[in-house]
């Protein structure tokens, strides 16, 4: 028995119409392809949503909220280079960190690194300073973060006062 699709063919005068469907059992119309495009089209969307359902992992830890210490090559500057109740950018090596004088006597150092993208951070005024990218702002007396988008305060370089100097490292 010859299906209707493959009459049709042959009846146009198409040869090689003709001989596909005579030498297969069932020949295959538009309209077997949209049924069986429609039929797989559920397993089509829904494939993806199992495959990573399957593959479920741990949800990532949030990033630390704690301040660290960072280690920079060891540099001196002369502790008159940062007067009292601000803060400078100075570089330790190729690591750019910044120095501040919060009280008399007291000197505190961090890394300039943006704890959001990983910024310079810049001494805006005083004690206050700011990352250019997203505008995270830091306090310079402790280092921490006053104005999202950073998650953490800045990392802290250890600094010693002697004789005048500052020692970074």
């Amino acid at each position: 028995m010859i299906e209707p699709l493959a009459a049709a063919q042959s009846s146009t005068g198409s040869a090689a119409a003709g001989s596909a469907a005579a030498g297969s059992a069932r020949a295959v119309g538009p309209c077997t392809q949209r049924r069986t495009v429609l039929a797989a089209l559920p397993g089509i969307i829904l494939l993806p949503g199992i495959a990573s359902a399957c593959g479920m992992t741990e949800p990532p830890q949030p990033a630390s909220t704690v301040q660290s210490t960072t280690s920079v090559p060891q540099s001196t500057i002369p502790a008159a280079d940062v007067p009292v109740g601000t803060a400078k950018q100075v570089k330790s090596g190729d690591v750019t960190v910044i120095v501040a004088q919060p009280a008399p006597g007291e000197f505190v150092a961090f890394s300039a690194r943006c704890t959001h993208q990983g910024g310079t951070v810049q001494v805006v005024r005083d004690l206050h300073l700011r990352c250019p990218l997203h505008g995270a702002e830091y306090d310079a007396t402790d280092g921490r973060n006053t104005l999202a988008p950073a998650p953490r305060p800045l990392d802290v370089v250890p600094v010693t006062e002697s004789g005048g100097q500052l020692t970074l490292g």
